[in-house]
């Protein structure tokens, strides 16, 4: 069980240099040039009270000041076994700490600092010490594995990476250090150590010198790099503003606000813009406090919930799931939660069910992206199994174009307007610039496919990149055919995934077996004539695997699926680094023809 932290932690910021580069440009410097939001806009979300002149510094340092002991972050560190309290006074003195390191390497404004990190306290005041000495952040999933890391730092022209010496791989961090020496903009590599804490009662050592006051990023600037999940093709950088972000943390979260002094329990990572937001920024905005644990684990993170009397949970269905199911099974004394949201992906009727009987008797579902933040919700209000058909209307502040028909079994793909989308897109292995705002008078097309609810707001339909044409070359609704697999008392899970045919795209039904029965391509069809669905929606083609490969938010990895299905790659493992993890498939295969 957690104990009651005291407070101290430890001076753990190490620096281990490498040779410089000079005279090298970043590459990412024109594309932050052509980037910048159009006057009018700005001034538009400004009068609007969507942005502002200020920046989550400020926040910080008037809270530091009104507010000096108040709690800011609980840090839940595993190998520690115990939880590391910061006030905002001991945050501001650590940004401080942390910007003039930055500041002694030689950083300096619109460099790119690229972090692999925990979610360590140390995590939050790096990414806000960055912008106090006018550097972009670019947080990198610890999931990531050296390929991916190094394609990211090429892209972007990182000057510095800072990672942790606490890894499951350590020659993973052995590579990245061989790696630096072979990117000409990189200068430094980073450690950031789990030290053992120090006595009750100590702080912090004083920073050697302060970084200049100048130098802080502007609100309109390019602030952040995130990358998104590529779950559906190439992973795309994203740039973020302190204003687009700032709009992200100013609209409401799709729950109701939980009592003062109540932390809001942070379950994506820090590295995701969601956890960045919530977990970062949303206190200092708010003057909440956030917790964070270092290692994922559903009975640990009940446990904190209990003790601290976190507010509600919002976070992907897969990590809801592991909640309600540890719950169900040991069921500990949580805050009497008046609803829970799931965000990333669709929530099944089982999980809402399951979610209402173990954690909250209201569930919200809702949809967003990397690039644009929060876009719709549904409502605690809403009837209960509201939001495993819907994802409710637009949030405050969001314009949608969706050209959708009146029927609900025609899709159409979104296009979203607001002030917390980004300024703009590159590729992350050819840093080209694909899309900024300035260009489409900031309308983003997220790539998502929606239909009417018949409730007057919006159920979610897929991703465009995951259509199957079918034979026919009519579109096949790939979220309704999994759903209805789904529930199949011989299906565990599954993935409907596109595979080449003569006549168009085919769909193959990946499935996670419930038991040791394996369903073949028949029992299948059977189950789906039964419900009435339209043959030409079938498989025909299904494979049994012993899980379905998903990102750090429970997203499925279709395009490593799809990879495999046409024998590009072999069975992607379950976590990031697939490259690093493949196993060969243990797989049943029933390729017989509808």
């Amino acid at each position: 069980m957690p104990t009651e932290p005291t407070g101290p932690f430890t001076d753990a910021f190490a620096i281990a240099s490498g040779p410089p580069h000079p005279g090298t440009q970043a590459p990412t410097a024109e594309l932050f040039d052509a980037m910048r939001p159009l006057a009018d806009t700005a001034a538009r979300y400004r009068e609007q009270g969507w942005w502002r002149d200020g920046t989550f510094l400020d926040d910080l340092y008037s809270a530091a000041k009104q507010s000096p002991d108040q709690r800011a972050v609980v840090n839940w560190r595993v190998a520690q076994g115990r939880a590391v309290t910061l006030t905002f006074a001991e945050l501001a003195r650590q940004v401080e700490r942390f910007a003039a390191g930055l500041h002694r390497l030689g950083v300096r404004r619109r460099e790119v600092v690229a972090y692999q990190l925990p979610d360590w306290w140390e995590t939050a005041a790096l990414a806000l010490a960055c912008w106090r000495v006018g550097a972009v952040t670019m947080p990198i999933s610890p999931r990531f594995g050296r390929r991916e890391v190094t394609r990211m730092l090429a892209a972007t022209g990182a000057a510095l990476l800072v990672t942790t010496d606490r890894t499951p791989r350590p020659e993973h961090t052995q590579a990245l250090a061989l790696i630096a020496d072979g990117l000409p903009t990189l200068r430094h590599h980073a450690l950031i150590g789990d030290l053992p804490v120090t006595e009750p009662g100590t702080r912090p050592r004083p920073a050697a010198g302060t970084a200049p006051q100048d130098t802080a990023l502007g609100p309109d600037e390019p602030a952040t790099l995130l990358f998104t999940s590529g779950t559906s093709g190439n992973a795309t950088a994203v740039v973020h503003s302190l204003n687009t972000l700032y709009a992200g943390v100013r609209r409401p979260l799709p729950i109701p606000p939980s009592p003062p002094g109540h932390p809001f329990p942070v379950l994506t990572p820090l590295s995701h813009g969601v956890g960045l937001r919530n977990g970062v920024l949303r206190p200092l905005v708010q003057r909440g406090s956030a917790l964070y644990c270092d290692a994922w684990d559903a009975g640990r993170w009940l446990d904190l919930c209990a003790t601290y009397r976190t507010s509600a949970p919002f976070a992907p269905p897969a990590m809801l799931a592991s909640l309600a199911s540890e719950q169900a099974r040991h069921p500990r004394d949580l805050p009497a939660w008046k609803a829970v949201a799931t965000m990333a992906a669709s929530p099944s009727r089982e999980l809402v069910r399951l979610l209402h009987r173990t954690l909250s008797r209201h569930v919200v579902n809702s949809l967003g992206s990397t690039e644009a933040a929060g876009i719709t919700a549904t409502n605690p209000t809403d009837p209960p199994d509201h939001a495993a058909r819907s994802i409710g209307h637009p949030m405050p502040g969001v314009e949608l174009r969706t050209g959708c028909a009146p029927r609900p079994d025609q899709a159409s793909p979104v296009e979203v307007r607001s002030p917390s989308v980004c300024l703009g897109t590159f590729d992350r292995d050819t840093g080209r610039l694909r899309w900024r705002a300035a260009a489409t008078d900031g309308w983003y097309a997220t790539g998502d496919l929606v239909r009417p609810d018949g409730a007057g707001g919006l159920a979610y339909a897929g991703r465009a990149g995951d259509r199957i044409s079918g034979t026919t070359q009519l579109m096949i609704p790939v979220l309704d055919v999994e759903t209805q697999l789904r529930e199949h008392p011989a299906v565990a899970d599954v993935a409907l995934v596109g595979y080449p045919g003569e006549h168009g795209d085919l769909p193959c039904a990946v499935v996670v077996p419930a038991s040791e029965h394996l369903p073949g391509l028949a029992e299948l069809h059977t189950w789906l004539a039964d419900r009435g669905m339209t043959d030409w929606y079938w498989p025909t083609r299904v494979e049994t695997v012993p899980h379905l490969p998903l990102n750090e938010l429970g997203k499925v990895r279709k395009s490593d699926l799809r990879a495999w299905l046409i024998g590009e790659r072999t069975f992607p493992s379950t976590g990031y680094p697939a490259h690093e993890q493949d196993a060969p498939p243990n797989t049943t295969p029933d390729t017989r023809s509808r």
